[in-house]
């Protein structure tokens, strides 16, 4: 599923015109970003948590050459989804 589909099913559940619902996951999807750019945690209640996470350097061996090489330190996004999404998933 997409953000258009998203945003579809949003207008239609909620009432409201496709715009205005594609505008609301731009700005959430904005407000998150800026969030995880200043190094802060975003938790959504019964969904999960998202934030970021520094990688060390990591000593690897080169497939083709054997030599090694050192991939440097970065910073990733972290998801860890809530109890309740764990269960919800885990039913069928």
């Amino acid at each position: 599923m997409n953000k258009r589909e998203i945003s579809e099913l949003m207008a239609r559940r909620l009432d409201i015109k496709k715009f205005e619902s594609y505008q609301f996951i731009d700005f959430m999807i904005q407000v998150m970003v800026e969030q995880l750019q200043n190094e802060r945690k975003v938790l959504l209640s019964n969904f999960g948590t998202f934030k970021i996470i520094r990688r060390d350097n990591k000593r690897v061996i080169n497939p083709n050459t054997q030599n090694p090489m050192i991939i440097p330190s970065k910073k990733i996004v972290k998801f860890i989804p809530s109890k309740n999404l764990k269960q919800l998933i885990a039913e069928e």
